[in-house]
């Protein structure tokens, strides 16, 4: 699903199935008597739900929705995301910064094996004066990635090391 196919709704849709079933695996932990596996789930999901919501902080509210919907519209990955963020103010061009994710998004998809698993750990740290998104793409990719340019106010790099591409972009 491309991002200008994602409404509001259907966020809302993969946002209430997904709690769903988690709520549904802790309910059959809890049947099944498994009450430290319901623990961990629940910690599991908690823990997930307060770095998704510490972006707000990052104050780049389109960065933050494309990070916010990354699972819904680029299924070939897994993804695992960190975020420590302090609030400040941000020069970035934040429709800029959303868009260059995507770009480079489509990018590594379209050197992907739908063969294979891909795993993406997405790192969003922030000051008041600075950020940072990280993203580390685990698996074989076809080819090499030549990183779009940036015109929003803000650096990119990109990094290959055994079978691991890194890419960071940061700004102020």
């Amino acid at each position: 699903m491309g991002s200008e196919d994602l409404t509001v709704g259907k966020a809302l849709k993969f946002a209430r199935h997904d709690f769903l079933n988690e709520l549904q695996l802790m309910l059959l932990y809890m049947d099944l008597g498994k009450m430290p596996d319901a623990r961990r789930t629940l910690l599991e999901a908690t823990e997930r739900m307060r770095h998704l919501s510490m972006l707000e902080k990052l104050r780049l509210p389109k960065t933050e929705m494309w990070l916010n919907t990354f699972e819904w519209r680029h299924t070939a990955f897994s993804k695992k995301l960190h975020s420590e963020i302090i609030a400040g103010d941000r020069s970035a061009n934040d429709e800029a910064v959303a868009d260059y994710l995507e770009q480079l998004i489509v990018i590594v998809e379209s050197g992907i094996d739908p063969m294979d698993e891909y795993f993406i750990r997405i790192a969003v740290h922030a000051t008041e004066k600075q950020w940072m998104i990280q993203m580390t793409v685990e698996g074989a990719l076809a080819g090499t990635i030549v990183l779009p340019q940036t015109d929003g106010g803000f650096e990119a790099s990109g990094v290959l090391q055994d079978k691991e591409w890194t890419f960071t972009i940061s700004g102020q």
